[in-house]
């Protein structure tokens, strides 16, 4: 088959691409070596991913609306251009996408012009919800009303927060049905959605959309991501490392990790906080960080490599992933397979990925993401035992061959069903 697979962000070992920049390497990778014909279209950027080993070709496009325009139009006439050509030029049996929002939905609708079938992987909220994630209004709630009643309030607050930019509500209110309308006649033009969790699948059939386009896929990290190390042994060592992996960005809750780790160092004065990660939200993270009196105790230490990643695994007594939104964290996959005790709030795929095998809070209470923090230290043998149920199960659930199997199918399911109708066509 040729696979044109679509992503904002595709990353490398060096580059951030973040969870979905890694899950479209290795599944293009994956792909390449059962025999199948990859081609990527992602973003220009000022430094640009290593080439995929055994990818065919790399195309790139950008964007020209702002990210307002793009989420009330949805169409970016520059991409929607580029991507016909891209299509018309290389000319593949399945257009896969990934994380559209920032190249807008033009991809989706170029593909659909040309008649080629749709995939679209999820890795964000962004079917559902105008901020990619459930991602709470002022009063610490998230209403989750999907498509069929757009919470307003929400969007202002992260218009806000992300961008400076103010408006009335009520403008909001106005506008966003005729938004939402927009983005449902586009994304009716995918065949099959790809979910990585049933949290996901359950979020899309509420908001509407059809059983028959969604299909379940869960996430997984290929044989050389894998890892794997012995059980962490949290007692006897002279001072607690905590290890948060990720962008730094309000949705991830690192803020209220830092809330949480004031309650934990009265009992673990010693106690430290590595964040390894960057991204727009870090200034204001060192700022709190600052005000709360955590500067000795916690590093930023940026973006590290994936050869880094092992040793800081490693090196940490837990892994905390406190995030406000989930889809299906693939931190939580490398901590499980490395054997780290791991808290994190209980949210998208993360129950799904650990069922009792990790101790799971409400998102955004730090109060409870210390005492998860706080169980864990008080109760070492029974963490550690927790951690290897987790990799355990995490290895055998979750399986990088069984991800490229199912995904073939969703493949060779639309490819039959556009044969069958190009027969019954030519016989009218």
């Amino acid at each position: 088959m040729r696979i044109m697979m679509i992503s904002a962000s595709v990353g490398g070992p060096t580059i951030s691409g973040g969870g979905g920049g890694l899950h479209v390497r290795s599944l293009a990778q994956g792909l390449t070596g059962r025999g199948h014909r990859i081609a990527v279209l992602t973003k220009h950027s000022a430094r640009q991913p290593i080439p995929l080993p055994g990818v065919e070709a790399t195309f790139f496009t950008n964007s020209v609306l702002p990210a307002v325009l793009k989420k009330a139009l949805h169409i970016d006439p520059v991409v929607y251009l580029a991507t016909l050509r891209v299509l018309r030029t290389w000319r593949p049996d399945i257009v896969h996408s990934h994380s559209l929002f920032n190249l807008s939905f033009a991809p989706i609708m170029a593909a659909a012009h040309l008649r080629s079938p749709v995939v679209v992987t999820l890795h964000s909220y962004w079917p559902v919800c105008l901020r990619h994630g459930f991602c709470y209004n002022e009063d610490r709630s998230c209403r989750q009303r999907y498509v069929r009643e757009v919470c307003a309030p929400c969007l202002a607050r992260g218009l806000r927060h992300r961008m400076g930019v103010r408006f009335p509500i009520p403008l909001i209110s106005l506008v966003l049905p005729l938004a939402w309308q927009a983005r449902r006649r586009v994304l009716q033009r995918v065949a099959r959605f790809i979910a990585p969790s049933e949290a996901v699948a359950r979020s899309l059939r509420e908001s509407g959309f059809s059983a028959d386009q969604i299909v379940i896929v869960p996430n997984s990290l290929p044989q050389g991501e894998l890892f794997i190390g012995p059980p962490q042994q949290i007692s006897g060592r002279p001072r607690i490392d905590l290890l948060y992996v990720g962008r730094l960005a309000p949705e991830k809750g690192v803020q209220c990790l830092l809330e949480a780790l004031t309650l934990v160092r009265r009992a673990y004065p010693d106690l430290r906080l590595t964040v390894a990660g960057d991204g727009p939200f870090r200034p204001e993270l060192e700022r709190l960080c600052a005000s709360l009196g955590l500067t000795t105790a916690t590093r930023f230490i940026g973006f590290q490599p994936r050869s880094r990643l092992l040793e800081l695994y490693a090196e940490a007594d837990i892994v905390v992933i406190p995030s406000l939104s989930e889809v299906f964290s693939y931190v939580a996959l490398e901590a499980a397979v490395a054997g780290v005790p791991i808290v994190a709030t209980n949210v998208g795929g993360m129950y799904e990925i650990f069922d009792e095998e990790a101790i799971l809070v409400p998102p955004m209470d730090s109060a409870a993401l210390a005492r998860g923090i706080l169980a864990v230290l008080s109760d070492p043998a029974s963490a550690v035992i927790r951690a290897t149920r987790a990799r355990e199960r995490s290895l055998v659930r979750f399986t990088f061959e069984e991800m490229l199997d199912r995904t073939e199918a969703v493949y060779a399911e639309l490819l039959d069903d556009e044969m069958e109708g190009w027969r019954v066509g030519s016989l009218r």
